[in-house]
């Protein structure tokens, strides 16, 4: 599963759709390095490993800027993160390019699209948006 997360440029003035800010490939602000907001929820997500694990990036990467004195330190649940991504523009199809940070999730028996934008990504995406990057996945 590729999953991604809406990313705009913060001096646009786009609304996006369900599936995503449109953008054009040739925009010099992509790519565009930004933080998401993410809370500490158990039982899968108390410790930065987990959580850097989901966001590919060191558990260092998020400690820093969420102000955590250790990287190993245990984190409490609803505890606020910043977590660093990379945007950039994509093409999803012939007619229609996105703005997006692009990660690897592997699906697991009984998710669905919703689930996994709702549930482990904290409504940081779309289901429709999972959707569009993946037309060929189907959940079991």
């Amino acid at each position: 599963l590729f999953l991604f997360f809406l990313c705009c440029d913060s001096q646009a003035v786009i609304e996006p759709t369900t599936s995503g800010y449109t953008c054009s490939l040739n925009q010099t602000t992509s790519p565009c390095q930004t933080y998401v907001y993410y809370r500490a929820v158990a039982p899968d997500f108390l410790d930065l490993a987990s959580v850097g694990d989901l966001f590919s990036v060191s558990r260092l990467m998020i400690s820093n800027p969420s102000n955590i004195s250790s990287p190993s330190s245990p984190l409490v649940p609803f505890q606020s993160l910043f977590v660093p991504i990379q945007c950039s523009c994509n093409r999803i199809n012939s007619s229609m390019s996105i703005s997006y940070a692009g990660l690897n999730y592997t699906i697991k028996a009984g998710n669905t699209f919703y689930l996994v934008s709702t549930d482990q990504f904290q409504n940081l995406t779309s289901y429709q948006s999972v959707e569009v990057v993946n037309p060929t996945l189907v959940p079991t």
